[in-house]
């Protein structure tokens, strides 16, 4: 958690017991996202200063969670386009604060919603048949998106080439082939975003870079 013009909020969330690092808001924008879960924009009696960090975080590629602080006196200037998505008054209530945070982790989470799957900066929508690398479209063929597809809702686990030929080609064994090129392809297409390993003699494993493993159950 970082948070911006600290004063009471970095008190209140170590006692809740986040880490916490607090940053100046005149900091380049991606020191201050950097290794943050979310940030905490202390505004107080301005509201300006709010918008302000807010703009300059919203002109990074990947967008990280933002809370705004504000006393009462200036709520009627908030404007919901400032791009925060969620604000919190001062001075805190510590169980509404920890509760906003954690409601806004579970809304930005990678599984939060059933047809969005979001793996690191990998970001894939099912329903769409479309995939995102850090916000940037990545043109993939059907039977591409399909793999990656499979192999994201089952990442870290090992998937057998004949399961994934069954699965997604209706074939019980044979063309490996086809399976191989299409794994190339989207290594190529996918870069640092996400790994496909080989697991030698079994089949492949989707590892992303940061991001949450699903459990078994």
């Amino acid at each position: 958690m970082s948070v911006l013009n600290p004063s009471e909020a970095a008190e209140v969330l170590r006692d809740l017991g986040c880490a916490v690092r607090e940053d100046s808001p005149l900091a380049p924008p991606e020191a201050l996202v950097a290794n943050a879960d979310a940030v905490i924009v202390e505004a107080a009696d301005d509201a300006e200063v709010g918008r302000f960090v807010i703009t300059r975080l919203r002109g990074l590629p990947r967008r990280t969670p933002v809370i705004l602080a504000l006393r009462t006196t200036q709520l009627t200037r908030l404007d919901p386009a400032w791009g925060h998505d969620d604000f919190v008054l001062q001075p805190y209530v510590p169980q509404e604060l920890y509760a906003r945070i954690r409601s806004l982790e579970w809304r930005t989470s990678d599984f939060a919603q059933p047809e969005r799957v979001k793996a690191g900066a990998l970001l894939i929508d099912l329903a769409g048949h479309e995939a995102s690398v850090d916000g940037r479209r990545v043109e993939l063929a059907p039977m591409e998106f399909a793999l990656l597809a499979h192999l994201v809702t089952h990442r870290a686990r090992v998937l057998g080439r004949a399961a994934l030929l069954r699965d997604l080609w209706g074939r019980r064994g044979g063309a490996t082939r086809t399976l191989d090129v299409h794994v190339r392809r989207l290594r190529a297409k996918l870069g640092t975003a996400a790994v496909i390993e080989t697991v030698r003699g079994v089949g492949y494993r989707l590892v992303v870079p940061g991001a949450t493993t699903p459990s078994d159950s």
